[in-house]
């Protein structure tokens, strides 16, 4: 406990006098370029970049020229700019070149992910929001915030600095989170009673449907959590005043999101998916959608990352056993940690009565490609496969080295070592 409060500490005084002053800088020598855009922030655990990319998205339909900073990178127009490996909110030096580049090129709204570290680290300081929206909070970097609720109230000082806030009332964040008096609040949710609630579910193997307000939504992409993203995207786009029309109409195929319920086509007749879900909640989120829709079998394919909170590897553990028919445990991005130990710990929380009664068995498999050819392997027709951690990633860290890594690419490697063992 004392060397994690000293890292946080230490953090602190990094931020105010590295960070802080540096953000400022970049600031004046871009000529503070945010102060022309229309700045939309969304933070939270999970769901940010699906969020996000559907705001980019409904813009550019209204014909907006819109930007977007997210996880999988900046876009700016038709030009993609990588913002580097693991970073969801970039460096405030390359925050204010993009705002810079986005203004250059006539871009007039900008939508942004906003992690905790970055509200720490001061990479958006001197931005003012239009609008910023909450997905959720769960469990996910308690290594470097004390607790559940310094990690919120990190979160909360987005709404600061923002003219409108959109919150998750069925989130344990809402009653946490405190905004100025000047600052209006909007409520979503499926729960309880709200500004934008979801009614009407309809939930089932080819799609998902609900209502809010007077406006129905159909998809594709049957997962229940999605009901929060699109609740999100609904509020921001109704407080925007962009035409209801639009949002149901992109929506209905859901767009493809590198990474996010990606499906790698086969002709084994096995669903194949990738996916982000990295942690106790998101995996619960996926999992337990795709175990209700999911005739078959479920095999989760799952890691967790070296170097970062290791009291959710225990946790992510129980939640995949107690949703899913087999697991394969491997590496993620084990940086200088023994892959052996991080497993050990995952496995250390898979539920022992799931195992005895024969509804949950795993595998150790420590090579992450190995993982996937045993998935493959073990597979049948109907059955659905999920790997879930790496998503969109480019590469994988063991050690100092990041290796070239491809999630899409390790299942069909494993299909075709299939194929020739048939």
């Amino acid at each position: 406990m004392y060397k994690k409060i000293y890292k946080i500490c230490f953090q602190k005084i990094k931020n105010i006098f590295w960070h802080l002053p540096k953000s400022i800088f970049y600031n004046i020598y871009f000529g503070f370029p945010h102060r022309n855009l229309t700045l939309i922030g969304v933070t939270g655990t999970d769901g940010k970049t699906t969020s996000v990319n559907l705001i980019h998205q409904a813009l550019l339909n209204a014909n907006i020229k819109s930007g977007l900073i997210s996880t999988l990178g900046a876009k700016i127009g038709d030009q993609s700019i990588s913002i580097g490996l693991h970073t969801t909110s970039p460096d405030s030096s390359i925050v204010q070149k993009i705002f810079a580049q986005m203004v250059t090129e006539g871009m007039t709204h900008a939508i942004v992910e906003v992690t905790a570290h970055a509200i720490d680290q001061y990479r958006y300081f001197g931005c003012n929001f239009a609008i910023c929206g909450i997905t959720n909070t769960s469990h996910e970097h308690l290594d470097d915030f004390l607790n559940m609720s310094s990690y919120i109230n990190t979160k909360a000082k987005l709404f600061s600095n923002s003219n409108i806030a959109i919150l998750n009332k069925d989130d344990s964040s809402f009653s946490q989170i405190i905004v100025p008096p000047t600052t209006k609040i909007f409520s979503y949710s499926i729960d309880k009673k709200s500004d934008y609630q979801a009614k009407n579910i309809n939930l089932n193997n080819k799609f998902l449907e609900f209502t809010v307000n007077k406006t129905t939504y159909k998809t594709n992409s049957n997962y229940r959590y999605q009901i929060y993203n699109i609740l999100l995207v609904h509020s921001i786009l109704n407080q925007l005043k962009i035409d209801p029309n639009l949002l149901p109409k992109l929506i209905l195929n859901f767009p493809e999101i590198k990474g996010r319920r990606e499906i790698v086509k086969n002709n084994l007749h096995i669903q194949c998916i990738v996916d982000f879900a990295h942690t106790p909640n998101a995996l619960f989120q996926t999992l337990s959608s795709l175990h209700s829709t999911t005739k078959n079998k479920l095999i989760c394919i799952f890691g967790a990352t070296g170097g970062r909170d290791q009291t959710k590897r225990p946790l992510m553990g129980k939640v995949v056993s107690q949703n899913c028919d087999i697991a394969i445990v491997t590496a993620d991005d084990t940086r200088n940690e023994n892959i052996i130990e991080i497993n050990k710990q995952i496995i250390s929380g898979f539920d022992q009565k799931q195992i005895d009664n024969k509804k949950f068995a795993y595998y150790n498999i420590p090579n992450r490609q190995d993982a996937f050819n045993l998935a493959v392997s073990l597979a049948k027709s109907g059955d659905t496969i999920i790997a879930c951690g790496k998503g969109h990633e480019t590469s994988i860290l063991h050690g100092k080295t990041e290796y070239p890594w491809s999630e899409s690419d390790a299942f069909k490697t494993a299909f075709r070592n299939k194929d020739q063992n048939v």
